[in-house]
């Protein structure tokens, strides 16, 4: 990957992660939890936030990456019980019927 598509991602997913809390948090408490999840300043995703970092540390990069895989493992995890119970329910149906 070069450096400006690393650039991107960072902000991008930093970014992803504030709009997964804001509906809960507000934007500003948002910005507060990514940036100690990911160890870095609340200044900083504010800049990710608005498209204007200009480059990413490896440990930034590598903090961000564990944050999401940790974000979609625990969607991923919500999104098969969500299945399970339905499956249920809808084998419950089909015995009733």
């Amino acid at each position: 990957m070069s450096t400006e598509a690393i650039g991107q991602s960072f902000q991008d997913i930093v970014c992803q992660e504030v709009q997964s809390r804001r509906p809960r948090e507000g934007l500003r408490a948002a910005f507060a939890t990514v940036a100690r999840e990911m160890g870095i300043t609340v200044r900083r995703v504010r800049a990710c936030w608005h498209h204007e970092v200009r480059s990413v540390a490896a440990a930034e990069w590598d903090a961000a990456r564990r944050v999401q895989r940790r974000r979609l493992e625990a969607d991923q995890a919500r999104i098969a019980a969500q299945l399970a119970a339905i499956e249920g329910r809808l084998a419950s149906l089909r015995c009733d019927l």
